[in-house]
């Protein structure tokens, strides 16, 4: 209910269901009034009971309301006349009659950018997918894995007077001494590293220390390899420091080493889980990595995100704990454990680095909020850590299995999923043609959130079957019949891929089909066209009505992907594409695309 017909509706909606009383609510609607000018100085409240009444709510909450405001100074009650509006509430307001009209001539914001641009990154679900019965997705946040109880118990002891005065004083722009000393003896030891207090820096989660590494290491002449897939935030990065990035493919056993140039200045690593894919690196490729950047003089970042959950076996060593030349720089996080909204993370490098990460950091903010690194050291001295750390470990673990399962029951013949010991995330190849983007949106439609990734690559070859699920998010009760349903929608795609472009070909068929076949088909102006595929791995296409355009190439195969290359047609580009046909038609599909469709003949059944 609301004051009257002429007050704007959202200034005095209060909501029974909101866990903040009726009274709260009311003075945040009552003091947003007043510095919006609706109430302006010395103006007459509402009666309390006038107001009750319109407002659905006790007189009671009205009085309390109107009396902790009086206490706040921004009421006055004067006797035998009411409530009003306290005069002094203004006094420090700028003269300002309204707001200044719109000039014709804006300021050019587009052109003192200097035409910086950062690559988008539009979340990839919806702000409601906790409405969602079946959230396969990760890095949110999981009320039943959030140690409520011990946070509350830490933030209550930090706001004892000690306490406060430990935190509140300006401490320039040093970090929580407490806090240092839980990471040095209770956090890194785990990991396998040893690090002295003035080797540690706090950040507003792992983001905020990447953008610190990036403005110290990174420039337009030195070249950042990344993995692909990989990370978008450190693309971005390299972007916005125009510095030249190179990609290194993804093995079952970590990052493939020979892509990483010799001409490499800084390699970023996500080795414990690599995202997207989940992959873990063997300790054998770790120590080779190490013996990589001492024998080509780059720096390594690692960035180990999601270190806790392995379930197969015992983590791998931190790169960090393996480097004796302090070449690796090592980024980590108390957001993807306990809250994404948390917002505190750590780095430990060698001293003259993290002293000018410090200096930087101090150009933006001095440090984290002194608070909050406060209760995260209460929090890690009082054994609550590891004791949250067990909790969800065991039931990301249960969760992880169930998903396991489900995968190999459900969806066994239809999918392949990435080698790994743990995490939070299944990385999965979907059936040939499929594309992640409008399946995660059709499969979005039945309650279903999975997460196409398209987003981790950088470069130019973006494959569009794969997709991948999270555990964080989704009980493990509700994983099986969400993977049960998943597998009818990919059912579902199959049987209409099946309809619309008949079968794939592949191997020894694939071989037989291409090594001597003829495609006659149209352009999209409807000039016929003819190509003649020849056993050598040679090609000739001819096109228009007397076939006066000509041309010629050459074909190969790639596992079951067939490439092809003209002289000049199609620009000379290298391009692969699943074969399919169905009847006497062949399609030609890339990314999950349908790219031309035609018919063909095999000249030996033509009787040639």
């Amino acid at each position: 209910m609301y004051f009257d017909a002429s007050m704007p509706q959202h200034l005095f909606v209060l909501d029974d269901d909101d866990k903040t009383s009726l009274q709260k609510q009311l003075q945040q609607k009552l003091i947003g009034a007043i510095h919006s000018g609706y109430f302006s100085a010395a103006s007459k409240m509402p009666s309390s009971r006038k107001l009750a009444e319109q407002l659905g709510v006790s007189r009671n909450t009205v009085v309390a309301a109107y009396e902790q405001l009086v206490d706040e100074g921004y009421l006055v009650s004067r006797e035998r006349s009411g409530i009003y509006v306290n005069d002094e509430v203004f006094e420090d307001y700028a003269e300002q009659a309204a707001a200044p009209a719109v000039a014709a001539n804006q300021f050019d914001w587009e052109g003192a950018l200097h035409g910086i641009k950062v690559e988008k990154s539009p979340p990839p679900y919806p702000d409601n997918w906790q409405q969602y019965p079946f959230p396969f997705i990760d890095g949110q946040y999981d009320q039943s894995l959030f140690p409520l109880n011990q946070w509350r118990e830490c933030s209550r002891l930090s706001q004892n007077v000690d306490e406060i005065k430990s935190w509140a004083r300006d401490s320039g722009n040093k970090d929580d001494e407490l806090l240092i000393q839980e990471i040095r003896t209770k956090v890194l030891p785990r990991r396998g590293i040893f690090a002295e207090a003035d080797e540690i820096l706090i950040t507003l989660g792992s983001q905020h220390a990447l953008y610190l590494l990036a403005r110290l290491l990174l420039s337009n002449t030195r070249l950042l390899t990344t993995e692909e897939p990989g990370y978008q935030g450190i693309r971005q990065l390299a972007q916005l420091m125009y510095c030249p990035l190179q990609f290194a493919a993804i093995e079952a056993d970590g990052i493939r080493l020979e892509d990483i140039a010799p001409q490499t200045d800084v390699l970023y690593v996500t080795p414990s889980h690599q995202v997207p894919t989940a992959v873990t690196m063997s300790r054998e490729k770790r120590e080779r990595l190490i013996e990589q950047a001492q024998q080509d003089d780059f720096v390594i970042i690692e960035d180990d995100y999601e270190s806790e959950a392995n379930f197969l076996s015992n983590p791998h060593p931190a790169l960090k704990s393996m480097d004796n030349a302090g070449r690796v720089v090592y980024v980590s996080s108390f957001s993807k454990v306990l809250a994404p909204g948390l917002r505190l993370g750590f780095m430990v490098a060698p001293k003259a680095l993290i002293k000018q990460a410090r200096r930087l950091r101090s150009l933006s903010l001095r440090h984290p909020p002194a608070n909050n690194q406060r209760i995260m050291a209460l929090f890690l001295s009082l054994g609550y850590y590891d004791m949250t750390m067990r909790r969800i470990h065991q039931e990301l673990n249960l969760r992880w299995q169930e998903m396991r399962e489900a995968l190999n029951h459900y969806l066994g013949p239809y999918i392949v999923t990435s080698e790994t010991v743990g995490g939070s995330t299944v990385w999965i190849k979907g059936p040939p043609g499929l594309n992640s983007q409008r399946f995660a949106a059709e499969a979005a439609k039945t309650g279903i959130l999975i997460e196409p990734v398209h987003r981790f690559y950088g470069g130019r070859e973006k494959p569009e079957q794969y997709f991948r699920l999270g555990v964080r998010s989704i009980p493990a009760a509700k994983i099986r019949e969400g993977i049960e349903r998943l597998a009818r929608l990919i059912e579902e795609f199959r049987e209409q891929q099946d309809r619309d472009w008949g079968q794939r070909l592949s191997g020894d068929a694939l071989l037989a089909f291409v090594s001597n076949c003829q495609f006659i088909g149209r352009t999209v102006f409807g000039d016929p066209y003819r190509i003649h595929l020849r056993a050598n791995g040679t090609m000739e296409g001819w096109e228009g009505h007397t076939d006066e355009k000509h041309d010629t190439g050459t074909w190969w195969l790639k596992g079951d992907t067939w490439y092809r290359q003209w002289q000049s047609w199609s620009y000379g580009e290298l391009l692969g594409f699943e074969i399919y046909i169905n009847d006497n038609r062949i399609h030609w599909v890339r990314d999950g695309q349908l790219v031309d469709a035609a018919f063909y003949t095999i000249p030996g059944e033509e009787g040639e």
